[in-house]
């Protein structure tokens, strides 16, 4: 850091401390006015202050710019965070083939075809009194105090009615008892005519089945006048043919409660609403193709932004607005971030494999398998940003979407290319994504050794862990186990969306980003050049009271010599 006076890193404006303002040379002297001079000479002398205070606004107008520059890229982060892992970055989506049944994914559903047959529906038990109808809701329906008795679950259950109850309040009495809620309710069904009273089960299914033992002295209710017009049952279901019916040829179903379902079929629920026939419904899950393609043009407008913001910065390409052309910076670290992220874009994804129709491997492996590519046409208003085919994304999103969806958003996927090891897992932020060596060696039936990229691995029976290196955290599991030297290679997978995410965080961090430091380091130069002014306004100052004095010691001098030429003049004019 520069010179910062007394001041540190906080800068004061001066304070002249001149008295010239209260001289005047005006009619003074020779006629010579003398405060156009000093103002001249002060004003000759302040280039350096000048040019200060032009590198002040030129540096604060860079820190303003790299600070929004942080914010997008911030805001940018926020947004891959949330879709750096599979479940996130795709959706799925469900087609039926009947009415009778509606589906909806919910979490990770498989990319395939299921059938389901829907047996009976979930009901509630469902009781009404039908020997009586009343005329009106507003009927008064008990004349003293009374209590309705219902059972369930084993459970007798009382709701006391009170005397001068009308019929809809006492609907609304039961339904407001805390004893009675989530077990049992009270309503009204009408036929055109009258009201009948209707008591039921809160939810379906045949474990909520309740049993009316008591109407007490309620106004036109009576126990034998009630009829079931509903039974309490479960949803009868089978998925892909399971359960299988047992040899007698008597049948078995999946039950549930509700017919709401959401634990059969993996990241689905299931809506029954209507039985099926033997055929069933066929639920097909897919890829939601145009959602993806919505992602990803997005994540390419966003970053193209970010690149613009760079070049323009970094002086790469102009963009003039008004006739005018803001600052640039020229920074190594600055040129560094630039490569890094063009880099990540065009380069092959981390721990993936070119495809290979014998030996497998990765369908895509780079973006610009799918379309990316960056604009070299230094003529371009893109120039220097991705350009992305939209056709040629369609195309690939149609042959694979899983394989799209992995090169975007695979997180710490661990894989063998041999049939001697397995990965069992890996550490998410420790082991990190590229391709490793693995070696090991059995002898007599044991596993003696291995090494992962040529460093020694802790081992447990037949698995070994990596404890040190980038491998750190990579766990695997031992095929082949017959005598001799053994090896492959495992790859630990990143997807571009996380590679990229990784990069971000290291330019934004605030205590080693590039971003901080080259932040501070202007906001330094800000901070030297303001102390730097305030000292040429010292020395200015002080210029202004010099001149000042010796112009109005010269200015006192030539006013004798007028006042004596006066005098002498006078007196030859007399003599």
């Amino acid at each position: 850091m520069g010179y910062v006076s007394s001041l540190s890193s906080t800068v004061t404006a001066y304070e002249p401390v001149t008295t010239s303002g209260e001289i005047s040379f005006s009619g003074l002297g020779n006629g010579t006015d003398f405060s156009e001079i000093i103002d001249a000479t002060v004003d000759a002398e302040s280039f350096k202050k000048e040019a200060y205070e032009a590198q002040v606004e030129e540096n604060e107008y860079i820190v303003d710019v790299l600070e929004q520059l942080q914010e997008e890229i911030d805001d940018f982060n926020e947004t891959l965070d949330d879709m750096d892992e599979l479940d996130e970055f795709y959706s799925m989506s469900a087609n039926v083939t009947d009415d009778a049944i509606s589906a909806e994914v919910t979490g990770e559903a498989d990319d395939e075809t299921h059938n389901v047959v829907v047996n009976q529906l979930a009901q509630k038990d469902v009781w009404v009194f039908d020997g009586t109808g009343y005329d009106d809701t507003e009927t008064v329906v008990t004349s003293d105090a009374t209590t309705i008795s219902v059972t369930y679950g084993g459970e007798s259950i009382d709701v006391d009615i009170a005397a001068g109850t009308t019929l809809e309040g006492m609907v609304d009495t039961i339904n407001a008892s805390i004893s009675a809620r989530d077990k049992f309710e009270a309503d009204l069904i009408y036929d055109g005519s009258v009201y009948y009273f209707v008591l039921k089960s809160a939810e379906t299914g045949k474990d909520n089945a309740i049993e009316i033992t008591d109407v007490g002295s309620v106004s036109g209710l009576d126990l034998a006048d009630l009829s079931q017009t509903q039974t309490a049952q479960n949803a009868q279901l089978k998925v892909d043919g399971f359960p299988a019916d047992n040899d007698d040829g008597t049948e078995r179903w999946l039950e549930r409660s509700t017919n709401s379902v959401d634990d059969v079929i993996d990241g689905m629920t299931l809506d029954l609403n209507e039985t099926t026939d033997s055929e069933g419904v066929n639920i097909s899950v897919e890829f939601d193709t145009d959602d993806m393609f919505d992602t990803i043009t997005e994540f390419v407008e966003d970053l193209n932004q970010i690149i613009l913001d760079i070049q323009l910065l970094t002086g790469r390409v102009t963009e003039e607005e008004d006739g005018e052309t803001g600052y640039t910076i020229d920074n190594y670290a600055m040129d560094i971030m630039y490569s890094n992220i063009k880099s990540i874009i065009s380069s092959g994804a981390l721990g993936f494999s070119a495809y290979d129709e014998d030996t497998g491997g990765d369908y895509y492996h780079a973006l610009s398998q799918i379309g990316f590519s960056t604009d070299t046409d230094e003529g371009s208003d893109t120039y220097g940003q991705i350009i992305l085919d939209e056709d040629e994304l369609e195309e690939a999103l149609d042959t694979d979407p899983q394989a799209v969806a992995e090169l975007f958003a695979a997180q710490a996927s661990g894989e063998s290319d041999s049939d001697d090891f397995q990965v069992i897992s890996v550490i998410n932020g420790v082991t990190e994504a590229g391709e490793y060596d693995i070696e090991y060696t059995v002898e007599g039936g044991v596993l003696t050794s291995a090494y992962i990229n040529g460093e020694e691995t802790s081992i447990d029976g037949w698995t070994i862990l990596a404890t040190s290196g980038d491998a750190k955290g990579l766990y695997l599991s031992i095929g082949s186990q017959t005598d001799g030297t053994h090896s492959g290679t495992a790859r630990v997978k990143q997807g571009k969306i996380g590679e990229l995410s990784d990069a971000l965080d290291n330019i934004t961090n605030e205590e080693t980003g590039t971003l901080p430091i080259v932040i501070d380091s202007y906001e330094s130069r800000v901070t030297s050049l303001e102390n730097q002014i305030y000292n040429e306004e010292q020395r200015l100052d002080a210029l202004e009271t010099s001149l000042t004095r010796k112009y109005a010691a010269l200015d006192s001098l030539l006013s004798t010599y007028e006042s004596r030429s006066s005098t002498l003049s006078t007196l030859l004019a007399s003599s």
